[in-house]
């Protein structure tokens, strides 16, 4: 089917993107020997809409949790979203909704960059791959994040707020792991059932993405670092001197949880070439075995993927 031009109708432009997929959906049933259903229906929403879900998901997950948020915190909370400076994040925007099994996508996305629609739906296909392929302990961490921080807060405890930020870099680097593994996934595929796709430019975007934003992994660390610091100071202080350590202590935390949302944002240029790395060398099934049990703890993973590659390779000669 020919690809409609962004001035044809939403029918069309629906109708060539879930045969373009679906292409693309049996190819990598067929590469990665994975068998996980197509998506229910796709659906083209607005931006606003996107951002209402986004929100109501978040407060019903919350909610599964036994965290509830007044009504005033959650209207804070979608302001917050539809203001943040990466709000151009949602225009490119596609997810996948496990509860209805539909793929959205943002109309704007259509209209301003058709170029990205079938890479970026291929990397939700790629998602729903994962979802189905690892276990269900793995799709929980940020939920125990969001529970662990509103907790903390609730008991204004300096101590469990350092082991939240503890638990929180080894999150976020395992969530930018898994983003990128969607996306080597996503090109890899791409490579095999369109050879139309200019795969080699979204690689090189990628690449050039990575290379620009590598250090906030490394300010990660730093600020674990620094806080870690803090307390193991704070241990051998007592009385005025010992709560002002305290209180400096909580400032980064506060920073580096608030910067997780524009990590998330830049996850696939993060873990694509370490992920990538992982699956040329080991396929899907080493995916499934860095993920479990031995996730990517370190800045320097990242920046340089041969060094995981050399102490994966160890962890798996033990392990057989």
């Amino acid at each position: 089917m020919k690809k409609p031009t962004i001035k044809e109708d939403e029918t069309a432009s629906k109708e060539w993107i879930n045969q373009t997929l679906r292409k693309i959906y049996r190819k990598m049933v067929e590469m990665y020997n994975i068998d996980f259903t197509y998506f229910r229906d796709i659906k083209i929403i607005r931006q606003s809409e996107i951002l209402k879900q986004l929100t109501e998901r978040m407060r019903n997950n919350l909610k599964e949790n036994g965290i509830i948020c007044s009504d005033v915190q959650w209207k804070q909370i979608s302001e917050s979203l539809s203001k943040n400076p990466a709000t151009w994040f949602f225009e490119n925007l596609a997810f996948y909704n496990p509860e209805d099994d539909v793929l959205y996508m943002n109309e704007k996305m259509l209209k301003n960059h058709p170029e990205k629609i079938i890479p970026v739906c291929t990397h939700e296909l790629s998602e729903k791959l994962l979802s189905t392929y690892l276990p269900s302990n793995l799709k929980t961490s940020t939920h125990v994040l969001v529970k662990a921080y509103v907790e903390a807060e609730k008991t204004n405890n300096p101590r469990k707020l350092h082991e939240l930020l503890n638990m929180s870099v080894d999150i976020v680097f395992k969530s930018v792991f898994k983003e990128g593994i969607c996306e080597a996934v996503t090109l890899q595929t791409l490579r095999h059932a369109d050879p139309e796709m200019k795969v080699e430019s979204l690689e090189k975007e990628l690449e050039i993405g990575h290379s620009k934003c590598i250090d906030i992994l490394f300010d990660l660390e730093k600020a674990k670092r620094n806080v870690d610091a803090i307390e193991k100071n704070q241990n051998g202080l007592h009385g005025k001197r010992r709560k002002i350590q305290v209180t400096d202590g909580e400032k980064p935390i506060k920073e580096t949880l608030g910067s997780f949302q524009i990590i998330k944002g830049i996850s696939y240029y993060l873990g694509y070439p370490l992920a990538k790395a992982v699956l040329e060398k080991y396929g899907i099934k080493g995916i499934k075995l860095a993920l479990e049990n031995h996730p990517p703890s370190k800045a320097q993973y990242f920046a340089e993927p041969q060094t995981y590659l050399a102490l994966l390779e160890k962890l798996i000669a033990f392990e057989e």
